[in-house]
């Protein structure tokens, strides 16, 4: 739907940025952890993107980014909204009403602090004395996806501030309630909250509900969740199905063999550890005319485990640059390299990778002392590259 409104107050203009007042209010305004709704506002030779939105007291405050013409006060422009991405956010906003009550009816003294409502995701910002996992919010999940699926009506009321009566069993989180009217969301005979943002007339508009992860720890919790149940389903699913196929077993055992692996690598990882600083190397001597340099290159070997045998030859070596290269095997990928100065090499090994593109090389660290990935594996370009940075 298009509107006509005139833009009375240009409030800020830098660029092609600007923030602006319209003589109406069309698009609804950020609140409740909602960003406010975006759209277009046209005329004859101009049009600007409108990226968001608030309330102002005689009209919408609009965020936009002038696209063609000159901005100026009094035009009178079409305004129209994204109505796409506004039914999005306010199957969303539905979406995480359900979800926290679920979740409250789920976990005794559990309190949402507050929302933030996105367009692929968003998240619930918890507070609660005690153990979160994914058995309780799999649980919570069900139950909010049950309230889907029966469709109830969700019905928006503006109540005065001071009908207390009317407020009883509301949510209402007084402290951030600064208005006279306040908007409650109902959805009957499950939930009845203040809230400013938008929603759509029926749960069943919401499409389903899937919560796709979550971190804290007790008392701070935060938890994620998306509308968009069946398309991240059938994406996950493809990935769940290469990974069954490559361990060999089914959905309900991967867990448990993933659990093994990690414990496997930490274990692994705690061995390597005490063996580090007995692993040598046998690195190939290449002559330079200012700075020796040493290299040791083996398909897939960890550059963790290098990094003692390269500090060991710096300190035999001062004078030296050590490359260490680990070029992938035959499945393709990346090559992990360490290229390292003694203190008497006088030498900014940065510049090997910033002027030797043909490594395609990325990494970081200090003059003396760079590591990362590279798309070359080749032993001679690198000894190329190297020489002719140390040798300058």
């Amino acid at each position: 739907m298009k509107k006509s409104v005139v833009i009375e107050e240009i409030l800020e203009h830098s660029g092609d940025r600007a923030s602006i007042r319209i003589s109406d209010r069309l698009f609804h305004p950020a609140g409740g952890g909602q960003p406010g709704d975006s759209g277009l506002i046209e005329c004859s030779g101009f049009s600007a993107e409108v990226l968001d939105s608030r309330r102002g007291e005689n009209g919408d405050i609009l965020s936009i980014v002038v696209k063609e013409g000159k901005l100026s006060t009094g035009m009178s422009v079409s305004a129209s909204v994204n109505k796409v991405r506004h039914i999005l956010l306010s199957r969303m906003h539905t979406g995480e009403h359900i979800l926290s009550r679920a979740l409250e009816n789920r976990l005794e003294g559990l309190c949402v602090q507050k929302v933030w409502i996105g367009e692929n995701e968003s998240t619930i910002y918890i507070t609660y004395q005690g153990d979160i996992g994914w058995e309780e919010l799999f649980e919570a999940e069900k139950e909010a996806n049950r309230i889907v699926d029966e469709d109830i009506p969700v019905s928006r009321e503006d109540l005065p501030r001071g009908e207390s009566e009317r407020l009883t069993g509301v949510k209402i989180k007084w402290d951030r309630v600064d208005d006279e009217r306040i908007n409650v969301v109902t959805i009957s005979g499950f939930d009845s909250i203040a809230c400013s943002g938008s929603h759509v007339d029926s749960t069943g508009i919401v499409g389903g509900l899937l919560v796709t992860g979550f971190k804290g720890s007790s008392p701070e919790w935060e938890i994620r969740f998306t509308v968009n149940r069946q398309e991240v389903l059938e994406r996950q699913s493809k990935v769940m199905r290469i990974l069954m196929r490559s361990v060999g077993c089914d959905e309900e055992t991967l867990p448990v063999v993933i659990r093994k692996l990690q414990e496997e690598r930490r274990d692994m990882g705690k061995n390597l550890e005490k063996v580090r600083h007995f692993i040598d190397l046998t690195w190939e001597h290449a002559c330079g005319i200012d700075h020796p340099v040493y290299i040791f290159s083996m398909e897939n070997f960890p550059p963790d485990l290098a990094a003692s045998a390269v500090k060991k030859g710096l300190l035999v070596h001062p004078e030296s640059v050590f490359l260490f290269l680990s070029p992938p095997d035959t499945g393709g990928g990346k090559t992990r390299f360490i290229l390292a100065a003694g203190e008497k090499a006088e030498v900014d090994l940065r510049e090997v990778l910033k002027f030797s593109p043909r490594l395609e090389a990325r990494g970081g660290g200090s003059a003396n002392w760079v590591q990362g990935a590279a798309g070359c594996g080749s032993i001679s370009e690198w000894k190329k590259a190297v020489g002719v940075q140390v040798d300058k």
